[in-house]
């Protein structure tokens, strides 16, 4: 009886230890694909984490943790992805993206990319002809631009003006989703 007691509970401990499903229905992927020795080589790569957004004057937080990033790219350079992001609770959710991040790659399923600033862009309703297109958007530059993809975990942080609301300091830590 007890061996049978004893197997049952390390099957039960082995498959809590195989689960890569969070508790809100997410599957995190175990390994990163789509970089191979440092190059995004795949289809895009989404991950999904928590952006804390501290403002630089009064160090107030918004914690937003279900941020959602997404990368596409090729050999060169990358395209982020920034899906209904918002940099402060007062703040409309926005697509943005920052276009055409060059990297540097790094070891195995690994890669990096900074910038002294960048122009995101916005996806906005097009004035003629209906529809949406991403837009640049002067007025909420980057500042500070650092992020890494290493394996399955990716991190990213910048500084942004927003424009009425004041100067915040973005960090972001997610996980690479399971492509279904």
């Amino acid at each position: 009886m007890l061996k049978k007691l004893l197997l049952l509970s390390f099957a039960a401990f082995t498959m809590a230890a195989c689960n890569d499903e969070a508790d809100d229905g997410v599957r995190y992927a175990t390994h990163n694909p789509s970089i191979v020795d440092g190059v995004f080589t795949s289809d895009n790569m989404h991950f999904y984490g928590t952006a804390t957004v501290t403002h630089v004057s009064d160090s107030s937080t918004y914690t937003d943790p279900k941020a959602w990033f997404e990368f596409a790219g090729d050999r060169e350079s990358l395209t982020i992805y920034m899906h209904a992001t918002r940099f402060a609770a007062a703040m409309p959710a926005l697509e943005m993206r920052i276009h055409r991040m060059p990297y540097t790659p790094g070891e195995g399923a690994s890669l990096s990319f900074s910038a002294a600033s960048t122009v995101p862009q916005v996806r906005l309703p097009n004035e003629v002809g209906g529809g949406y297109s991403y837009q640049d958007m002067p007025s909420y530059t980057l500042t500070d631009v650092e992020g890494s993809v290493e394996d399955i975990l990716c991190r990213i942080s910048f500084t942004c003006d927003v424009p009425r609301l004041g100067t915040y300091r973005m960090e972001y830590e997610g996980l690479l989703l399971v492509k279904k």
